[in-house]
């Protein structure tokens, strides 16, 4: 148990064998738990024992203010890993490398309009990228200035500030829910498209008549 804080006789406490959620222990005449990133991402209080309503306004109060130095200090408290941790995790990085896609090269063809990706396996695809996010005005430069991180999990764009998983954009993800919830929103069907061209031929689409009285 390590004691982050001393306030208004609390003492804000993190356990060093604690779990996620990322939380706090407010001690004082009772004692309160306090989750670091509520719902709506501030503080809130998860359950209080002995502790009166003037002590736990103050214990949240306090928390909601020192939310940024507590959650540095939950995240360094939680971040040491035995060698058998490291083991675990290289060996699932080693079986990840193997079964998922990755990339080994990419480049923009700038005639056809498309980033083209060709994985590890030898498999190639591609793909329209102003459609990604990030990417919707980029100039042809900069489309031309692809980078594979590391892994080749993913595509980087350095003076776009902007990142695509290679394992997303297989699966046709070219963004957020949030984002690709509008591009669907934007996007015509081909059989729309054809009968938009065939009602403007006709001098647009046709009035409703109305049956007689």
């Amino acid at each position: 148990m390590v004691t982050e804080l001393r306030a208004h006789g609390l003492r804000v406490v993190i356990f060093v064998n604690d779990h996620p959620p990322a939380h706090v222990h407010v001690i004082g005449d009772g004692e309160a738990k306090i989750n670091l990133l509520g719902a709506i991402g501030t503080p809130e209080l998860v359950w209080a024992d002995g502790m009166n309503r003037g002590d736990l306004r103050r214990a949240v109060h306090l928390v909601t203010e020192q939310q940024a130095f507590l959650l540095a200090r939950w995240r360094r408290s939680m971040a040491e890993f035995s060698d058998t941790d490291i083991d675990a995790a290289r060996e699932r990085g080693r079986i990840a490398r193997a079964i998922e896609p990755r990339a080994e090269s990419a480049r923009y063809d700038q005639p056809a309009g498309r980033l083209v990706v060709e994985l590890t396996n030898g498999c190639v695809f591609a793909f329209p990228p102003r459609l990604a996010q990030g990417l919707e005005n980029a100039t042809d430069d900069q489309l031309a200035h692809v980078e594979i991180l590391d892994a080749g999990c993913g595509l980087h764009w350095e003076e776009l500030d902007a990142d695509l998983s290679v394992p997303g954009l297989l699966a046709g993800l070219f963004g957020t829910k949030a984002y690709m919830a509008q591009l669907a929103g934007r996007s015509t069907s081909p059989a729309k498209v054809a009968a938009a061209r065939a009602n403007g031929t006709k001098g647009g689409r046709p009035r409703r008549s109305i049956p007689p009285n």
